[in-house]
């Protein structure tokens, strides 16, 4: 879960994928899949709402 995390708050930076993938050490497809995952995801909520710090942080 952490890993997926830390894509998709690199991704909310800017960052390419291939750069994702390089810093993270996992491969473009994995970081790909959990990019795709993520869009569909915000595209499907009708609220649109913003990402904030709370759900991108591990849980504590």
């Amino acid at each position: 879960m952490k890993e997926k995390q830390t894509i998709i708050k690199l991704y909310l930076k800017g960052l390419s994928k291939r750069k994702i993938a390089k810093e993270t050490k996992k491969s473009r497809n994995t970081v790909n899949k959990y990019i795709k995952e993520f869009e569909k995801s915000r595209n499907e909520d009708v609220r649109n709402l913003p990402i904030t710090e709370d759900i991108i942080m591990p849980p504590t």
